[in-house]
């Protein structure tokens, strides 16, 4: 049986509606651009189809960009998959990031449409006139029962017509979806993806989910415009997964949902699981159904999988982390049983999946020992096919994956630390905030920085809601680092800037802590 998908973005929902039409494709949350449910593979097909007459309708031919900026919701799929059905490139940008950085965005692309929803229009009505100068024309994509967010705002106009498309397939190697960076060393690039990069990257997905040999219901929350999402679309329309899409990441609501759907598999962004504790460890046992929990995003750390193993009530109940980026797909995975909670370290990655490979390299480019640091460096099947008017070593063997790492004698890899961010005086600034998030479950996120006002390192942290931080509990969890103390920031979490999956923002953080000039919230005795 082939890993590979048997269609692309824009005729798989047809051919699976046709296979296992059936299949639930849910979402938490009602579909508004699409005016009726969707609850299976068909409907989530008809919704393709109903999308691809309207940006017909809308003048939209095999050539064109629509940039779509919207809620997150897995409703951008769909129009994801209309695009590529009709021939045009869809590029999916977060509505989380800032609104001048969606305009730069939109520049890069030569005159692109822009299509919108209530939250787009909302995030984007400051930077209305500049928009209209970059774009061929300004969609909206909201119709509902509410005539008033049904017309939308009067620089945009409606979607509401209706013309039969004519299907204008994309060829294998061309580009088929535009995703972005997640922006935390910059303002976030345009990556591309074509039909055949995302076959790579989806491939291990598909054999992963023949080998679980999963049936039950697998819930997501997820950045929906990242390119991880158009694997996923692709792999569950493949083999028939059933899944939950989950827009509101809201504990209580979580909480809720979890004990009406009884998912089989949660995944989520790190910085969500965190914010999730709670809820694994609640006495109606909301994770209890739940056998395998992912992560892709980012670095987590061990106290929340050790929550969320304990929250489960499946004895294989296990934790798969995996390390990747746009650019590459997946590179390395691991999976983590229940019995290794008490001694998980997140710095382990994992292996090298099927079909990648990764080396650690010198300041000199060459391979470095087992147990030395250096850059880290993969292979995948996965590659994309270039940045947007930014040049990119994309058909090199080896790609930079922007980490310092080292190959222990096993083969496994470990991520200590991102190159921009690496301070002297720690190997990792990772493993501090790993280190001091075990011993304080009161924070709710703890940022290691480098060079904020005059000092070498400083420590942002977030206590969770409801609780008060202990200024000499943290500072002595410091000081049992590589590290020691440093002085401290308090900040609520929703106030960091943040990507579209959750990850701190850390360039940009410590740009505004600098540019505002405030003194430490907790400062250390020389």
């Amino acid at each position: 049986m082939s890993d590979t998908p048997a269609g692309t973005l824009g005729d798989l929902p047809d051919l699976a509606a046709a296979k296992h039409g059936d299949t639930a494709f849910l979402s938490d949350q009602p579909w508004l651009g699409y005016g009726e449910p969707v609850l299976d593979v068909a409907g989530f097909a008809r919704a393709v189809h109903d999308y691809a007459d309207r940006f017909w309708a809308a003048g939209i031919r095999s050539g064109d960009t629509v940039v779509v900026v919207q809620r997150n919701h897995i409703e951008v799929q769909a129009l994801a998959c209309a695009l590529n059905r009709i021939g045009a490139l869809p590029a999916l940008l977060s509505v989380g990031i800032e609104p001048d950085e969606i305009v730069e965005c939109a520049g890069r692309l030569q005159q692109p449409y822009l299509a919108l929803d209530a939250a787009g229009a909302a995030r984007l009505a400051g930077q209305v006139a500049a928009l209209q100068g970059l774009t061929k024309q300004i969609l909206y994509l909201t119709e509902g029962a509410n005539p008033v967010a049904a017309a939308g705002p009067a620089w945009a106009a409606p979607t509401g017509d209706r013309q039969a498309h004519r299907p204008s397939p994309r060829g294998e190697q061309d580009w088929a979806v535009i995703t972005h960076t997640s922006g935390t060393t910059s303002v976030p690039k345009l990556a591309a993806h074509s039909t055949a990069s995302l076959y790579g990257v989806v491939r291990s997905q598909i054999a992963a989910s023949r080998a679980f040999g999963q049936v039950g219901l697998s819930a997501k929350h997820l950045s929906f415009v990242h390119a991880r999402t158009c694997s996923i679309v692709l792999a569950f329309l493949e083999v028939a997964m059933p899944i939950l899409a989950v827009g509101d990441a809201r504990p209580d609501h979580v909480r809720q949902l979890m004990l009406e759907h009884r998912p089989d598999s949660l995944e989520t962004h790190p910085n969500v699981f965190i914010r999730w504790e709670p809820v694994a460890e609640h006495p109606s046992r909301p994770f209890s159904t739940v056998s395998r929990f992912v992560s892709t995003f980012d670095a987590i750390h061990p106290r929340t999988v050790k929550a969320l193993l304990a929250g489960s009530d499946q004895p294989g109940a296990n934790y798969i982390q995996a390390y990747g980026q746009t650019e590459t797909g997946g590179v390395t995975a691991r999976l983590v049983r229940r019995e290794e909670a008490a001694t998980y370290r997140p710095r382990n990655v994992g292996f090298p999946i099927e079909g990648s490979a990764v080396q650690v390299v010198g300041e000199d480019g060459k391979p470095v020992a087992a147990g030395e640091s250096g850059s880290i460096e993969s292979k995948t099947l996965g590659r994309f096919r270039g940045y947007v008017t930014a040049e990119s070593p994309v058909d090199q063997e080896w790609w930079p994956m922007g980490d310092i790492g080292r190959i222990n004698p096993d083969g496994s890899l470990e991520l200590l630390d991102r190159l921009v961010d690496h301070a002297e005086g720690t190997d990792s600034f990772l493993e501090v905030e790993d280190a001091v998030l075990d011993r304080l479950p009161e924070l709710i996120e703890l940022v290691m920085l480098k060079a904020v006002g005059g000092h070498e390192a400083v420590a942002v942290a977030c206590p969770r809601e409801g609780e008060v931080l202990d200024p000499e509990r943290l500072l002595t969890a410091l000081r049992e680092t590589s590290l020691g103390a440093v002085p401290v920031y308090i900040r609520n979490f929703e106030d960091l800037p943040l990507t579209g999956s959750y990850k701190v923002r850390r360039l940009l953080l410590r740009s505004r802590l600098n540019a505002s000039g405030a003194a430490p919230s907790i400062g250390v005795s020389p």
